[in-house]
């Protein structure tokens, strides 16, 4: 199984809660959508509606999914783009906030990604040197997914949540 294909059965199968901490500076993306941004075009709304549709059936369901996504200093050409692209996901259901690099370093969080599924399973996410994602380290140990829940618990309060006026801190 791939590791986006075990990532899917984690998203279709938690129950309550869905975490994640993203910060890395740039993930491997479709060129094209990139692309467009550059140009000044409008995100392609049908190529992200199945991901929006997802999300909403999740939030409909009384599902929660949130992320803190990290600001690197200086930003990245990918933040950037997701600064301005991520209304949507917003908009979808998504609790999506952001955090300096420097703010997220003073609180000792961790350099990978991970998600946190009902508080009681871990899943790191590991990339590879072209930003893919290449594996998925699950755990359901108490004491590790303990150490995921203190992360997001003191880094939660300190993100700030995704307005319009955010896209200004590119």
């Amino acid at each position: 199984m791939s590791p986006m294909d075990e990532l899917n059965e984690l998203f279709r199968s938690f129950r309550h809660s869905s975490w994640r901490w993203e910060c890395q500076g740039e993930y491997a993306v479709d060129e094209a959508k990139l692309q467009r941004w550059r140009d000044g075009l409008p995100p392609d709304l049908a190529a992200k509606r199945p991901w929006l549709d997802f999300i909403g059936g999740l939030v409909a369901d009384g599902k929660t999914w949130q992320r803190v996504r990290m600001l690197t200093e200086p930003l990245t050409e990918y933040l950037q783009w997701m600064l301005e692209n991520t209304q949507t996901n917003v908009d979808a259901g998504e609790d999506i906030r952001w955090i300096e690099q420097s703010t997220a370093q003073q609180l000792a969080m961790p350099d990978y990604d991970f998600y946190l599924f009902d508080d009681r399973l871990v899943a790191i996410m590991r990339f590879d040197d072209d930003k893919l994602l290449s594996r998925v380290e699950t755990s359901s140990d108490e004491s590790v997914v303990a150490e995921h829940r203190a992360y997001r618990d003191k880094v939660w309060p300190q993100a700030r949540p995704h307005t319009d006026d955010l896209a200004g801190t590119s």
